[in-house]
């Protein structure tokens, strides 16, 4: 017996108050991104460092990310609530526009002229009769450096759906995720790769909630789930077909990036779409699932009292 589930979802994100960010260029030129964000998985050097670059107009492999310690910034307030590139990113734009505005400070005095006087475009300050200064020209004679703080006490709500197509036995109460798609709007996706790697993950974690994750007591309150032998969480290869697709249709209006908070979002619609699917499979059953996980003994009692009580 197979079917078709879908579920819904909206995921809170960008949680405030604020988020720091400082820059320093070294004398080489490259650009050093100091964040309060931490690395906990969701690709944090590799995003920040996206947006320091473009901001920058310089390239990535120019900027390096510094995260996780408290003596970077005087305030940083970490990785969670889906915030780090709301929050952390908006506040590296906000860095970068200092930095650049210190440099064509820096260039005006070098030129005697007024900073209005100076662009700035590829990280080299210009003047209009020709002559320039590089970043690593201007960090020679001054220390070049920034912050930047963003401050929001506005959320933003990724959405989308979820659509599970689903195998039942009911023989044995077994169940094969056939295929799963999950679609959601972020606003902007800084890094579809990164943001594609988290949202399949955190369907894959949801398929361990519904399937084989569960935490059992005996009668007196001790825990019998003693190690990952008997805890099963699932792998990767255990659900195959897994897709997500990014929509940046709605941008967030309350940061500059414009994007809201994703990922962890993927695990919200997996026990919906999937207990929908296995209910529409045994829909001739009148099996109605309510309780997770739907381990195949646990599904298989239910097909079978819903057999019991049709005869």
């Amino acid at each position: 017996m197979d079917a078709i589930g879908v579920g819904c979802f909206v995921e809170g994100g960008g949680s405030g108050p604020r988020e720091s960010a400082r820059m320093e260029v070294t004398a080489e030129g490259k650009v050093d991104v100091y964040v309060g964000s931490s690395a906990i998985g969701q690709g944090i050097e590799t995003i920040m460092a996206q947006i320091a670059a473009d901001a920058l107009e310089i390239p990535m492999d120019q900027v390096r990310i510094l995260h996780g310690s408290t003596n970077y910034l005087k305030e940083g307030f970490g990785s969670y609530g889906s915030r780090a590139t709301v929050m952390g990113g908006s506040a590296i734009v906000l860095a970068a526009e200092n930095l650049l505005k210190a440099l064509r400070e820096t260039a005006a005095r070098k030129f005697a002229i007024t900073p209005e006087d100076i662009s700035v475009s590829g990280g080299v300050a210009h003047v209009r009769d020709g002559r320039s200064i590089t970043l690593a020209q201007a960090a020679a004679t001054d220390l070049l450096t920034s912050e930047g703080t963003f401050s929001s006490s506005k959320r933003t709500y990724t959405y989308g759906t979820a659509a599970a197509h689903v195998a039942v036995d009911p023989k044995t109460g077994s169940v094969e995720v056939l295929d799963y798609i999950v679609v959601d709007d972020v606003g902007r996706a800084i890094n579809p790769l990164t943001l594609h790697g988290q949202v399949v993950g955190a369907a894959v974690q949801g398929f361990g909630s519904v399937f084989s994750e569960e935490l059992i007591y005996d009668a007196e309150g001790q825990l019998l789930i003693g190690s990952l032998a008997d805890y099963q969480i699932p792998l990767a290869t255990d659900y195959p077909h897994i897709r997500a697709v990014t929509l940046e249709q709605f941008p967030a209006p309350h940061n500059p990036l414009g994007a809201k908070g994703a990922g962890e979002g993927g695990i919200i619609p997996v026990g919906g779409a999937v207990t929908n699917a296995i209910a529409s499979a045994l829909s001739s059953l009148n099996v109605q699932p309510t309780e997770l996980p739907l381990t195949p003994p646990r599904l298989w009692a239910l097909i079978e009292k819903a057999r019991a009580a049709k005869t």
